[in-house]
């Protein structure tokens, strides 16, 4: 149990890294529902006449970007993570209304793969968010080492006790959830280009690229980011060794976010995240797995410790 404790801590990292680097802001900005209804249209909302978006100046477009993408409050998503010698795939539908809420499934390889494979899993991997907690499932094979329990529950309030300031941060990122925190972290730098034109999965995108540094974090405050965001990100640069973060986002003609690559250096290696969003408005509903089929992480690291 050991062993497979360590395993769980291993992959709950992961699973959280790729939702904060592809699915989650410091910053919220949506009213509470755990269902959000939608067109289900790849775009969806009003857009801002050509005329007028051309005539903004990338900061100010950007921000027009986080406001309408945040209010759309959900969206389809795929998330491509790698991590050191790992990497993570995965697609779903989330929504940000309340909180990172939604289900996402994929595979992970290299080597976390060999890890879980240690413990009896196979690579599938799926994470089901709600406002308090996120359930893990990593297959039949996993859950014959927790007595037939598919899905491992990670309460957010937990988090700060099992992984310290990381754990902490990563609830707040959770519970206060987005796609844009790319978009506002552009605009924080101050030093945003627009590099191109591209057509991004059927979609006609402008491009936006620059690098947020960590000495600049201070400055940013007033500049896309709140005082409370501002310090939420100095945290995470700082816990994850990081001192640069290059960002590139990719627009759609209605001001919507499609894609974003965020890479940066960090203390597990180079990180390179990669999210696609399509059909903004898209109905997700999400609820918790049944408790017969769930385990709760937390009596599982105490079952661990106690063994030691």
């Amino acid at each position: 149990m050991r062993k497979t404790g360590r395993t769980f801590l291993a992959a709950t990292v992961v699973v959280l890294a790729l939702t904060a680097t592809g699915c989650a802001s410091k910053g919220g900005d949506g009213s509470a529902s755990s269902s959000t209804g939608g067109t289900g249209s790849t775009g969806g909302g009003n857009s801002a006449p050509d005329g007028q978006a051309a005539a903004l100046d990338p900061a100010a477009l950007l921000k027009l970007v986080g406001e309408k993408t945040s209010a759309a409050k959900s969206a389809k998503v795929e998330v491509t993570t790698e991590m050191g010698t790992s990497k993570t795939a995965m697609k779903g539908a989330i929504s940000w209304a309340d909180g990172l809420q939604g289900e996402v499934s994929g595979n992970v390889g290299g080597a976390m793969a060999d890890s879980l494979a240690e413990a009896g899993g196979d690579g599938s991997i799926t994470a089901r968010y709600l406002s308090d907690a996120m359930y893990i499932n990593m297959g039949d094979g996993m859950a014959a080492q927790l007595g037939g329990a598919h899905w491992i529950k990670y309460g957010y309030a937990d988090l700060a006790k099992l992984m310290g300031a990381a754990g902490d941060s990563l609830k707040n990122q959770l519970q206060n959830a987005d796609p844009v925190s790319s978009v506002r972290a552009l605009i924080a730098s101050g030093k945003v280009e627009k590099t191109g034109t591209e057509t991004v999965g059927g979609v006609k995108s402008t491009k936006y690229e620059g690098d947020l540094a960590a000495v600049d974090l201070a400055q940013a405050g007033g500049k896309g980011l709140t005082s409370e965001q501002t310090e939420a990100l100095q945290k995470q640069f700082t816990e994850s060794g990081i001192t640069t973060e290059h960002i590139e986002v990719w627009i759609s003609t209605d001001n919507l976010l499609v894609k974003k690559v965020e890479s940066f250096d960090s203390k597990v290696g180079k990180v390179v995240s990669t999210a696609l969003y399509t059909d903004y408005g898209s109905s997700v509903t999400t609820s918790a797995p049944s408790a017969s089929d769930t385990v709760d992480f937390a009596e599982l690291m105490k079952s661990a410790q106690d063994a030691s």
